[in-house]
């Protein structure tokens, strides 16, 4: 009897030893599972934080293009997609104060009241409101000679120019003419001015020259054209000050590194973007718009004004007083813009000239006046058109004004003219058209 009870108690104890070790084990498997558990929600919460990342990333390209552009271009313009893109150029406002004279006699007769320092509203600011106001750009382009650096040496007329495009608080992209930089205040401290107000696109560069860079527009979600703004130079009486930068050029033309770097932004361009529209922005105009106003003109230099032209051709339009020689007389130039897919020219300089045409396919436009400082078109009630630097008739004064659609094609090409600038005046009328 009492063997059996040890027996049995022994056997309790097996048995009470085997639930411990299955407890043990029980336990074991549950702290391993919950282990598990964690591990995989905290994978699982990586996972889903990467993946957050990659969407948030996916995401943001998506609705923000103009960060993957801005690898492309120097700036980028987004504009709604519910509405074609609209560009200004305006050109040529030539600002002079003429109290900056550096020599008594520079101006002569009646033009130093003309020019005085109080007479910048009447000259240029009412005109430049009046253009942006009712045409309502996206950006503007200026294509050179915002002032006569000569009658700028204190740099004032530059600053007063900068505020004044600031106050409308649309993106403004300006390049030199062969005038601006002839101020004593140089070059590089110009290019600051724009590059430090913050609706201005400017860029700074070594290249030749001073202001090399590029703008897109993006609209939907597409790089739909770029802006190449680029400075041609020619500035023939330059301040030593602007020269001292190593990289001002007193001959008109582009340097071989600018050339380089266009090309080279324009095939990047559209290795990535293949249906981004290309074009180009500057002052001087190259010597094949000579050649191609000449189908116009028919050699006699204007003045002819295509409009009303019995030869005009779709989409031409616009004023030539006189054709001009240009620079890129070997076409070097005009070869490497119709290689590489430029569209459209925009250049400024001759202030007698307002016309756009489309020559082997490419636009080339000369931009309207935008002020009326130095030699400027004067026109009569009767549409008697002179060139000269002052003229009691009606100035005539304006800014080129053209759409882009969704695809970045150009459309609606036209010259807005000013109030005050001509804009009364009833061509159709005096060309005894219905």
């Amino acid at each position: 009897m009492k063997l059996s009870k040890i027996i049995l108690a022994a056997l309790f104890s097996l048995l009470a030893l085997f639930l411990m070790s299955c407890n043990d084990t029980q336990t074991e498997e549950t702290q391993t599972t919950e282990a598990e558990t964690t591990i995989s929600e905290e994978t699982s919460k990586e996972t889903t934080d990467e993946t957050t990342e990659e969407t948030t990333e996916e995401t943001t390209e998506g609705e923000m293009e103009t960060i993957n552009f801005s690898e492309y271009v120097d700036f980028v313009v987004s504009v709604p997609e519910d509405r074609e893109a609209v560009i200004l150029q305006l050109t040529d406002t030539q600002i002079i104060d003429s109290s900056q004279a550096r020599t008594p006699d520079r101006l002569g007769g009646l033009l130093p009241d003309h020019w005085g320092a109080d007479k910048k509203n009447e000259r240029c600011y009412d005109f430049l409101r009046d253009i942006i106001t009712n045409t309502s750009p996206d950006l503007i382009l200026i294509t050179g000679d915002i002032i006569y650096g000569e009658f700028d040496d204190s740099g004032n007329s530059l600053l007063e120019f900068v505020e004044f495009m600031e106050s409308f608080g649309i993106p403004w992209a300006p390049v030199f003419g062969n005038h601006d930089n002839e101020s004593k205040m140089g070059a590089d401290w110009q290019s600051a001015q724009f590059e430090n107000a913050e609706n201005c696109l400017f860029l700074q560069r070594t290249l030749t020259g001073n202001g090399n860079y590029s703008v897109g527009i993006e609209q939907g979600g597409k790089l739909t054209r770029v802006f190449f703004m680029l400075d041609s130079n020619g500035i023939a009486s330059a301040s030593d000050e602007s020269l001292a930068n190593g990289h001002t050029q007193r001959e008109a033309g582009f340097g071989r590194d600018q050339i380089k770097w266009f090309i080279s932004g324009i095939k990047d361009i559209k290795k990535n973007f293949s249906d981004t529209k290309i074009s180009l922005a500057f002052h001087i105009p190259l010597s094949v718009f000579n050649e191609a106003f000449e189908q116009y003109t028919e050699g006699s230099h204007g003045p002819v004004f295509i409009d009303y032209d019995e030869n005009k051709k779709d989409g031409d339009f616009g004023y030539i007083g006189f054709t001009y020689p240009g620079f890129d007389t070997d076409k070097s130039v005009w070869k490497d813009i119709k290689r590489f897919g430029v569209d459209s020219i925009f250049v400024g300089h001759e202030h007698a000239n307002s016309a756009s045409i489309v020559y082997e396919g490419i636009r080339l436009q000369y931009g309207m006046k935008s002020s009326g400082y130095d030699s400027i078109n004067y026109v009569s009630p009767e549409g008697n058109i002179e060139h000269t630097v002052y003229s009691t008739t009606i100035p005539w004064v304006g800014g080129s004004v053209f759409n882009l659609d969704s695809e970045g094609n150009i459309v609606n090409p036209h010259i807005y003219y000013c109030e005050n600038g001509g804009a009364s005046i009833d061509w159709d009328a005096i060309y005894g058209v219905n």
